[in-house]
């Protein structure tokens, strides 16, 4: 059978494929300690499970409409507008499974082939090649000395530039944009009549008193050229569920709306009324979570830090840390010090390479305190020897 050519293009996803192999080393009966999982260890809220048990039990099992249940949508808008500041027409709303089916529904519909995708490098592992499969061209401009450097993405901006893919906090890196750096992007993006694309996956994990910041509440223009996406599965411990959704204005959704009734008929209807049941719950969650997930960056940048030049995050739950002196004969990559560390230390981490960012490493905080301890004790021996 003869494959066609983006399928044999498109290069896996390392976290996954590291993740894959966690899965067979543990089914063997290893002890990995995982300080790579994009996901928390916390259950999802009771509210939520029980809001999907009734679902199951009152028969919404059923298709539903492609674009979201129609009260999903409407606690969407008004969570929009409370806590991110711009207001969107429920029409402007689409729900999808997880943020990255909206980032691929985004950049098919936006891009042609030979189109190309600005994206701040160190940037999370789908970006690129979900550009690709757009048939555009990920051009990558270097932020890794930066929180944002608006300067270096206006000099990978060519004639050919359609879009900007933005990461606010960012994976890997931990990075909060501030208002200014926004502004100056909402700016570029404007002289040079670009498409924003915002992914706000990390939004409610912000550290320190520090505020998260949407680019479309800066000012009308950059509402209109922007597509925030945005997910259940950080927040609320729903990476399972696939739900997340994509909001801008109503011709860019009903553009996108034609291909996703092609993708998917709609997302699982019992999961949408999980996702109801999240969008109801109080500020003393989020507090609780911010709290819980700041403490853990604490001790995972403690342990860290006596081991590698890093910064310690302001958002999500990564840190970046510098690996870059540790590299040489014996493990000339990031991606060869990082098999070693698996291979022999039992421990999981994900090299920089699959970021962007050559020589680095991504490490979780997303676990457990015991499990943090465990794991970096385990990269300090592997270091040591």
């Amino acid at each position: 059978m003869r494959l066609s050519k983006r399928a044999l293009a498109a290069a896996e996803s390392e976290t996954l494929r590291i993740f894959t192999e966690v899965a067979r080393l543990r089914r063997a009966g290893a002890d990995v300690v995982g300080l790579l999982e994009g996901e928390s260890d916390l259950p999802a809220p009771p509210s939520i499970t029980a809001a999907v048990s009734r679902a199951l039990r009152s028969g919404q099992t059923r298709y539903s409409s492609s674009s979201g249940l129609p009260e999903l949508k409407n606690l969407i808008a008004r969570k929009l507008r409370a806590h991110n500041g711009f207001g969107v027409h429920e029409a402007g709303i689409l729900v999808t499974n997880g943020a990255k089916q909206a980032l691929y529904e985004v950049l098919q519909s936006v891009c042609n082939p030979g189109d190309e995708v600005v994206i701040a490098a160190p940037y999370w592992v789908t970006f690129p090649e979900t550009a690709r499969l757009a048939g555009a061209i990920p051009v990558f401009a270097d932020c890794l000395g930066a929180t944002l450097d608006v300067d270096a993405i206006g000099r990978a901006i060519t004639r050919k530039t359609k879009a900007i893919i933005l990461n606010t906090p960012n994976n890997p890196t931990g990075s909060v944009y501030t208002r200014a750096e926004l502004m100056a992007l909402a700016a570029l993006a404007r002289r040079r009549d670009l498409i924003l694309i915002a992914d706000e996956a990390y939004e409610r994990l912000v550290y320190d008193g520090r505020e998260h910041l949407s680019i479309a509440a800066l000012s009308r223009d950059a509402a209109a050229r922007t597509v925030t996406i945005q997910t259940f599965s950080k927040t609320y411990s729903m990476t399972g569920f696939r739900v997340g959704y994509l909001a801008a204005d109503p011709p860019i959704v009903r553009a996108i709306s034609r291909l996703h009734g092609h993708m998917t008929g709609n997302v699982c209807t019992f999961a949408q009324h999980g996702a109801i049941a999240a969008l109801k719950l109080g500020a003393g969650y989020y507090n609780s979570l911010r709290a819980t997930f700041q403490r853990r960056r604490d001790l995972a940048f403690s342990l860290a830090a006596p081991l590698f030049p890093c910064a310690k995050p302001q958002g999500g739950y990564f840190l970046f840390v510098d690996a870059r002196a540790r590299l040489g004969r014996r493990f000339p990559t990031s991606s060869a010090l990082a098999a070693h560390l698996l291979e022999k230390f039992r421990v999981a981490v994900v090299p920089g390479s699959a970021c962007g960012a050559e020589g680095w490493l991504r490490l979780s905080f997303s676990g457990s305190e015991p499990n943090i301890r465990r794991g970096l004790a385990r990269v300090e021996e592997a270091l040591c020897r």
